[in-house]
């Protein structure tokens, strides 16, 4: 063998044995950093409140150097650096103990997760265009794919911040598929439903309860009991409903209306909201001590105007749900992703599936679209209204043939919704992104002519 293949040789073994490095991912899932991310590719990581540490946290009851965490090949090794307050996992003190599977760890008012993973080292950060239902492969939507993939195997309570239409449902599915948890997942609308119902939807009855509770009923956190239960729009929920709430979340118990004794659930919260909680709990609209229960770990979703790069994407998804081969101009294409939309990803379904329908010859053009010459994005709290086309202003365009379709298009639409909701008209209206009051205003105009 000669030199040069002695080189060789020796290049191949140390670019296989750099090929592959420890990395350390870890999150922060309580205490005053809370949100905190990221990954460290080194064998030994020291965490603690000095500035030379490698995780450094600002979180007052932690030791300047705290804790360490070591690469073994048993797994990682976590070890308190005789830390005044203790390093805990679980409910035990240690001096040293291996970390197995997504194992939190806490040390002070601060909870932690420390997941160890291999990766390429001179790769690129990794890429995804989707994760479940979620679409996107803006560095936003990777970002949030990161936290759900750290997040989804714990029992940590979660809400979901973002404005209307954004896909927070989409969020808390994700959530929940990759979970593991073997119950199903139950969303619950604090938006449309009845205000003197909402504790017994939640909390169930007992036989004989009040006047016409002729069977007992389960409600929510039972019927999610081993899964999810998904608080869509916590912020519309009674004020006086919250201390109940506050005591199921901190019990993990409910109390049936009607029932002497509380029952035991096994259910993972995630809550949703378009508002400003923080804001409503200084104005008094919503109880401190729940808000920050809630927001355990925060996610918030991005408006679809901070990720314009990922419409393309979202635009394909729709139009093979549609299975419909209509493709878009490159002036369609820039015209979606100058648009504000204040109605977010729903609006951009609600824009494509209309231009499908109305384009010709397959080709999408900015005309098909009907976007608002100019728009503006929604301040908080305020509630999203899709854009219509009006059957005077629509004539010039379209038809009346164009719009007989596009009418008997949602009218179809509904039917089908209905069924797969099995008429029920508010998962109908949660599914199709319309207010329940407008929904019961089509089925009356559609199926009873």
């Amino acid at each position: 063998m000669t030199s040069n293949d002695d080189s060789r040789t020796e290049a191949i073994r140390t670019i296989a044995s750099a090929q592959a490095v420890d990395v350390l991912n870890f999150f922060v899932v309580t205490g005053p950093d809370a949100g905190r991310s990221g990954r460290l590719m080194q064998s030994t990581v020291r965490i603690g409140t000095a500035s030379d540490n490698d995780i450094v946290l600002s979180d007052k009851a932690v030791s300047r150097h705290h804790a360490q965490v070591e690469f073994t090949p048993e797994g990682l090794l976590l070890r308190d650096l005789d830390s005044t307050n203790g390093t805990f996992v679980g409910q035990l003190r240690i001096s040293e103990c291996y970390l197995l599977g997504d194992m939190p760890c806490s040390m002070g008012y601060t909870r932690l997760l420390l997941r160890r993973s291999d990766q390429l080292s001179s790769s690129a950060a990794p890429t995804a265009t989707r994760l479940g239902d979620l679409i996107g492969s803006s560095p936003r939507m990777l970002e949030l794919y990161n936290y759900i993939n750290m997040l989804a195997p714990t029992t940590a309570t979660i809400l979901i911040q973002g404005e209307s239409g954004c896909g927070k449902e989409l969020v808390a599915r994700t959530l929940h598929d990759l979970s593991k948890r073997t119950g199903p997942l139950v969303v619950f609308d604090a938006s449309v439903t009845d205000a003197e119902m909402v504790r017994n939807d939640l909390f169930g009855h007992v036989k004989g309860a009040f006047t016409g509770a002729a069977a007992s009923r389960e409600g929510a956190f039972r019927r999610a009991d081993g899964g999810t239960l998904f608080i869509d729009e916590i912020g519309e929920l009674p004020l006086d409903l919250q201390p109940r709430l506050l005591r199921a979340l901190e019990s993990r118990e409910v109390t049936p209306i009607g029932a002497d004794k509380p029952v035991a659930v096994n259910v993972r919260v995630v809550a949703a909201t378009h508002r400003d909680l923080q804001a409503m709990v200084r104005a008094g609209q919503f109880r401190a001590d729940l808000f920050y229960r809630l927001s355990v770990v925060p996610l918030r979703v991005p408006a679809l105007r901070e990720i314009p790069e990922d419409i393309p994407l979202l635009v394909n998804a729709f139009l093979k749900r549609l299975d419909d081969s209509c493709q878009l101009t490159p002036d369609a294409v820039h015209a979606l992703q100058q648009y504000e939309w204040p109605g977010n990803v729903r609006e951009l379904r609600n824009v494509i599936e209309r231009a499908a329908i109305l384009c010709q010859e397959g080709c999408i053009t900015v005309q098909d679209l009907h976007l608002p010459q100019a728009s503006s994005p929604p301040q908080a709290g305020s509630e999203f209204h899709a854009p219509s086309v009006s059957p005077e202003s629509s004539t010039e365009v379209e038809g009346a043939p164009a719009r007989t379709k596009l009418r008997e298009l949602e009218r179809q639409m509904i039917i089908d919704t209905l069924a797969r909701n099995g008429d029920n008209k508010t998962a109908a209206a949660r599914e199709l992104g319309i207010p329940l009051s407008t929904l019961k205003r089509r089925i009356k105009e559609y199926l009873h002519d």
